[in-house]
């Protein structure tokens, strides 16, 4: 494992952020808009408000090492089938309990660590109904909507919020209702961007940050250096560092993934063509290799 001191380059994640911001209004990244957590909205009006926050909020605590699309999907899939739709009811998860919702989460593969994952639904549902009510609302009335003092809540006491308290899944947790919502809430700018690997890629592509570094996988470092140069390179705008995941990940799901051995067949393509380093960038959830 080689590690070598990594430079920061806030000023170019600033041009680049306002570029994809831009794009993003327009025509989209590579023409694209739309992030896997987007399937709920086809819920907002099927739904009152109580069991789309819960619908949300359960979802994206299992949004961890696993292929985002097939987890939404596969969510939408058991809230459609009147059999095992009871999941989403915090009640009714306390009083059947952990190996009825084992099964149940089963049955469209929303489950895949069958244990660890029934165990952060069944928790938080847990947590969620003798705190709350049940109700995700609740939760945010009690704190006043304000996004830091919840993070802290949750990460003080993270066996009670397994997943959702964690760096990544809490501000993207926030940003993903944020978007769908458009609830008002308070100290945004606080919340680190949700790093993932497609983030974390788009960022040394761009060369926002640049050096040489080799691990397995997204370590502490990188998550650590990455939510850095977004914070600096932000600070003083309008933007807001959990605003840039949707952009990144677009970035480099439909362009900097194709890149490989020194190709870069979308380079022409990109809104972002100009901030393209040379060099390697292999980013992947089990391996790093970045020289540029």
């Amino acid at each position: 494992m080689k590690k070598s001191p990594l430079t920061l380059n806030p000023q170019r994640a600033r041009d680049v952020a306002f570029i994809l911001r831009e794009k993003l209004k327009g025509e989209g990244i590579f023409g694209k808009k739309k992030l896997p957590d987007d399937m709920a909205e086809k819920l907002l009006k099927k739904l009152d408000e109580d069991a789309f926050l819960l619908f949300v909020t359960l979802t994206v605590s299992l949004d961890y090492m696993r292929d985002a699309e097939k987890l939404w999907e596969s969510s939408l899939k058991t809230l459609q089938d009147e059999e095992v739709n009871w999941i989403f009811s915090p009640n009714k998860v306390a009083k059947k309990g952990k190996e009825k919702l084992k099964e149940a989460m089963s049955k469209y593969k929303l489950a895949i660590r069958k244990d660890k994952d029934t165990s952060i639904w069944f928790r938080l549902s847990e947590t969620l109904l003798k705190e709350f009510g049940g109700s995700v609302s609740n939760l945010f009335d009690k704190y006043n909507y304000d996004v830091e003092k919840i993070f802290r809540v949750m990460k003080e006491r993270r066996e009670e919020f397994p997943s959702l308290s964690g760096d990544k899944i809490f501000p993207h947790w926030i940003r993903s209702l944020k978007e769908k919502k458009g609830f008002s809430f308070k100290n945004l700018r606080k919340l680190p961007i949700p790093v993932d690997v497609h983030v974390a890629r788009a960022t040394f592509t761009t060369g926002c940050i640049t050096g040489s570094y080799k691990a397995k996988g997204i370590t502490g470092t990188i998550r650590k250096k990455v939510i850095e140069v977004w914070e600096k390179g932000l600070e003083g705008t309008e933007i807001t560092p959990i605003e840039m995941f949707r952009p990144l990940w677009l970035l480099s799901k439909y362009g900097c993934h194709y890149r490989k051995n020194g190709e870069r067949p979308k380079l022409n393509e990109c809104p972002v063509k100009d901030f393209c380093v040379d060099g390697k960038v292999v980013i992947t959830s089990k391996k790093v290799e970045v020289e540029t």
